[in-house]
This record gives structure tokens, sequence and C-alpha cells, in this order.
């Protein structure tokens, strides 16, 4: 990673489940670049204000902003679900002279993927999190139209089901290749 000329802003996308903010916390770790969690920030709104959710993306690209007007890449965890977040994710980026990259992260294994989802439920989380497959399946329902958008920018699609230090492998590779 010491060709890297400008900060990146590396913005995950991804269903419940699919494993993004594990990839995030750990590419963080290993990139050692902060992370910011829309759900970090949705968490705290949740039930104070209307639209939680919309307010959440744009406290967590106002801080990503500010970091990169820093020099210092960065990593927004969220599903970027709508095209809205992925267009103020490439405002940011141009505007703070950032490299946009753009991870989706799925799970092949629906096995997996459900367990994930399921195991959810001991953590206690905000009502907000998806943590049953039932829920899982309505939030898929209601997303399918907006969460499969064009993307330009630097793209990569990866399978959370393979193990953790793979997926990183795979990233960090890619991160070279685009960089």
């Amino acid at each position: 990673m010491t060709n890297i000329q400008r900060p990146l802003l590396i913005a995950m996308k991804g269903h419940p489940g699919s494993g993004k903010s594990a990839v995030a916390r750990a590419l963080s770790r290993r990139l050692r670049i902060p992370l910011i969690d829309k759900d970090d920030i949705k968490d705290v709104l949740d039930g104070h204000v209307e639209d939680a959710g919309g307010l959440a993306y744009i406290a967590m690209f106002n801080v990503a902003r500010r970091q990169l007007l820093q020099h210092l890449s960065v990593i927004c965890d969220s599903p970027l679900s709508e095209i809205s977040g992925y267009t103020t994710a490439c405002v940011v980026a141009h505007d703070t002279g950032a490299r946009l990259l753009v991870i989706e992260c799925v799970c092949s294994s629906e096995e997996e993927w459900r367990r994930r989802i399921e195991q959810r439920a001991a953590l206690r989380l905000p009502a907000h999190h998806v943590t049953t497959w039932e829920h899982l399946q309505d939030h898929l329902r209601r997303r399918a139209e907006t969460s499969n958008y064009p993307i330009q920018e630097p793209y990569l699609v990866i399978d959370t089901y393979a193990p953790l230090e793979d997926v990183l492998h795979t990233i960090l590779e890619w991160i070279e290749s685009v960089c």
C-alpha cells in the first residue's frame, strides 16, 4: 500500500449479514485507517429524530470528509443500498481529492448467511438491526429495486463465505491493482 498517492475513501456495500462489517473492521485494522460505521451513528439517533438512517449517512460522510481533508484514508461501513449514498460518496471523494473504492460483500452460502443473521439476536442490538431471517427477507424485497445501481468507480464484489484472511488478501491485492 506504499504506492498510494491520494487518500482512499473505501465505501463498503452489502445487505445485512453479508459480512461487510467484519471485513471493514479487519481491513481498518490491517491498513490502520479510521472506520466510520453508519450503524454506530444511527444507534444514537434512532428514536430521537425523524429519518435517523438518512441523518446517519450524512453524519458518516461528513466525518469521512474531515478525515480525507486531513489526507487520511477512511473506510465507511454502510449498506450503501441506495444510489443517493453512493452519489454522496462520489461527491466527498471528488471534493477532497480522494480515490473512491467500493467493496460489496455477499455471502454465497444461504446457510451461513442465515446463521450470521440469527446470531445477531444474542447481541441485543438496537431495534433497527436485522436479527431474523424473515426480517432479512422483507428487507431484501424492499431493497430489490434500490440496491442495484451502476457503480462507475473501482468496484469489487467479494464473497465473504471464504475465510476472512483470504477475503482480506483478495481485497488488498485489488486495492494495489487499482491504485
